[in-house]
């Protein structure tokens, strides 16, 4: 009785969803319809508008089935699953296009073998040992193949090259009315239709469907009861890889021309449909599909998005899945988190300023020794360990996953503008902050602070994958709806001025008679921001062995216990997430005057992933991890151009974040953590066996 009337409150939940949401876009459309010259509401255009809607629905209904199908049959969310479609997208481009392969061979051969056999190979060599593993690594490793895969497309096909698929039956049609019909599209919404009944039925009515939902409770269990777990995961990959790649290359005939960024993204959109399902129900999956296309072609062919809202349109899905994480029930308190877990030893304060006065004589001899292009690419890569290092005390520590970080980096950016030049700069006649005064760093962690508590505000009631989606959403709709802004960057970006300290530019040249060192250009920024690194990563230390350090980390192992001793754990996540808003800020202020610009192109999406993957792959809980992910982000780029292009770096470019992502399920905690517990751990068998083993002189002793 209880699981009917849940069944029926989720369903009345959905359903009253889904009302909102169409009432708002009509609401909409009453608004904005006058605005719009030449905007009919007829047949006609009603007839159009459900057309391209039902079919970019049946678009998207495909790609989150596939993601619901490989998330309840393994518990791992595949955040790759867009980039899946994507590269089998170009895969079936160039059976047709480029090898002249008929085009229903093509599409059977993409579809029918190569997808399955890469969704099974994903799923035996990386996805079944992260069965058990921590949510972030799970999360860290299926990013870390999506950007192995848009970095392996970039690798195999030009991105520069325009490349057109074609679509079913060319332009062939049929006319209802005065709205052209085209087959493509009736294609494209039978196969979605019949896909979403077939796996229906292989989930609920075969014993193939049912050991793929019984593995993911308990591969031991099911078993025992005749089902191969193996088998079983890797048909579930097979399959959410099929449906990746029907997605990709109906999207990719929607859209007639193949792109690697715009695929992926698009195909992203899909996880707001997976959220109205809740990553269970296919139907409820199929209709967030539907809500998702109707909306699109709704705003596409009624509103006047123009002037500052000329990007916002591409913002529809993000909002409906940011809104579809807010009518998710309130998530429990979790008890204590099952599975290992290495917890790095805390360093003194005294070892700590052991190790950052190393790290400061380091960058002096550095800045003497290289050249201008050299000490701004050790700048940069300690700027970016300066924004990691934001995310120590947030992901490392309280395990809230983040991934709109970068978003607070481009806030820190436009406020170190702003307040020198806007009207934020003026005050009673005088300038109150003058461009690249060291107040603007301080300026840039207050102005992004506000923003920090309100990407909290879910956090209160959303926790692990959830957090992850709403963050990932919180930074898609920063691109469009604040970035985008003519008073903030717009199309063109801002000129941001270089740091200045007592008057002095601190990336002109300055000489220093000592040990023959000649500091160029630039030189003083990067051992100003070296300092900084240090002020702030002894802040980070000693936060850590303080008491908030300790609750964050007691969060993170136990909620519920927290709960039980009386920690308040809104404030404890409210003031987290204020710092490392904060520091991303300030770290953002760092690298627009080191740049000497920002514009929106510098703080999309898939640039924080790769900033959240290289921590972990560093070591999300250590300092010293944060400084390790700032050095490989900036290695990629230095390799290549020391070696002259060389080709085999320049695929080391485009994939090794993925691939260092990828490697990270073998050591979870990340490099510098696994190391050091390594390191103990010999050490601990040393002493051991040297107890045990009585010494030569002991011995002789004896005998006499």
């Amino acid at each position: 009785m209880a699981s009917v009337t849940t069944r029926l409150r989720n369903r009345r939940t959905a359903g009253m969803f889904a009302a909102a949401i169409l009432v708002s876009i009509f609401a909409g459309y009453v608004i904005q319809a006058s605005l719009r010259p030449g905007a009919e509401f007829n047949f006609d255009s009603i007839l159009f508008f459900l057309v391209v809607g039902v079919t970019l629905g049946s678009i998207y209904a495909v790609a989150a089935s596939g993601l619901v199908v490989t998330y309840t049959t393994s518990g791992i969310f595949n955040f790759a699953q867009g980039a899946m479609g994507m590269f089998l997208a170009f895969v079936y481009w160039e059976l047709k296009i480029n090898l002249g392969i008929q085009t229903l061979v093509a599409l059977l051969l993409t579809v029918l073998v190569i997808a399955p056999i890469m969704g099974a190979l994903i799923e035996r060599v990386l996805m079944r040992r992260l069965t058990t593993a921590p949510l972030v690594s799970q999360l860290v490793v299926t990013i870390g193949l999506m950007l192995f895969l848009i970095g392996l497309a970039a690798t195999l096909w030009d991105p520069n090259q325009t490349r057109l698929v074609g679509t079913f039956f060319g332009t062939d049609g049929f006319n209802i009315g005065q709205t052209f019909v085209p087959w493509y599209r009736i294609i494209t919404v039978v196969v979605g239709l019949g896909l979403a009944f077939g796996i229906r039925i292989l989930l609920y009515r075969t014993r193939l469907g049912i050991s793929m939902r019984a593995v993911v409770d308990n591969r031991e269990l099911a078993a025992l009861n005749g089902a191969n777990p193996g088998l079983t995961s890797m048909f579930s990959w097979a399959l959410g890889a099929s449906m990746a790649a029907f997605a990709g290359i109906f999207l990719a005939e929607e859209l007639s021309t193949l792109s690697i960024e715009t695929l992926t993204l698009l195909t992203i959109d899909a996880f707001a449909a997976a959220i109205i399902g809740r990553l269970r129900s296919l139907p409820m999956t199929y209709l967030g599909g539907m809500i998702i296309g109707l909306s699109i072609s709704f705003q596409a062919n009624f509103f006047d998005w123009s002037g500052r809202w000329t990007t916002a349109s591409q913002a529809v899905p993000t909002i409906i899945l940011f809104l579809a994480l807010l009518f998710l029930p309130q998530a429990r308190i979790e008890g204590r988190r099952i599975g290992k877990v290495i917890a790095p030893r805390i360093p003194t304060i005294k070892r700590s300023l052991y190790g950052f006065a190393v790290l400061l004589i380091t960058v002096f001899i550095l800045a003497g020794l290289l050249d201008r292009p050299d000490v701004r690419r050790v700048a940069l890569a300690l700027g970016t360990a300066f924004v990691m290092l934001s995310l120590i005390p947030l992901t490392g520590w309280s395990g809230q996953i983040s991934l709109a970080q970068i978003t607070f980096v481009g806030i820190g950016a436009w406020a170190t503008f702003e307040f020198a030049h806007g009207v934020g700069g003026q005050l009673f006649g005088f300038t109150l902050f003058p461009p690249g005064s060291p107040w603007l760093l301080l300026v840039a962690a207050l102005v992004a602070t506000p923003f920090g508590i309100l990407m909290a505000l879910p956090a209160l009631r959303l926790q692990g994958l959830y957090l992850a989606l709403a963050s990932l959403a919180f930074a898609r709709l920063a691109e469009f709806i604040i970035f985008d802004q003519p008073e903030v960057f717009g199309g063109e970006g801002r000129r941001i001025e270089n740091l200045s300290v007592f008057g002095h530019d601190m990336t002109k040249e300055f000489k220093i008679n000592f040990l023959g060192l000649n500091f160029e250009q630039d030189a003083g920024f990067l051992i100003t921001i070296a300092v900084f690194f240090c002020i702030f990563g002894l802040f980070v230390v000693w936060l850590r062995r303080g008491p908030f350090g300790r609750r964050l980390q007691a969060m993170r192992d136990s909620p519920a216990a927290c709960a039980t001793l009386g920690v308040n754990l809104l404030t404890t996540k409210l003031l987290v997430f204020a710092l490392a808003a904060a520091m991303a800020g300030f770290g953002g202020s760092l690298l627009g005057m080191l740049a000497g610009s920002a514009g929106t192109a510098d703080f999309q999406v898939l640039q924080g992933l790769s900033y959240v993957v290289l921590l972990v792959v560093g070591g999300a809980s250590v300092v010293s991890g944060a400084l390790l992910g700032g050095v490989l982000f900036q290695s990629f780029p230095f390799l290549v151009e020391k070696s002259g292009y060389w080709w085999p770096l320049v695929w080391w470019q485009r994939m090794g974040t993925g691939l260092l992502a990828i490697g990270i399920g073998r050591d979870p905690e990340g490099i510098i953590p696994g190391a050091s517990s390594k390191m103990e751990e010999k050490r601990r068998k040393r002493q051991a066996l040297a107890t045990v083993t009585p010494k030569p002189q002991a011995v002789k002793e004896s005998e006499g």
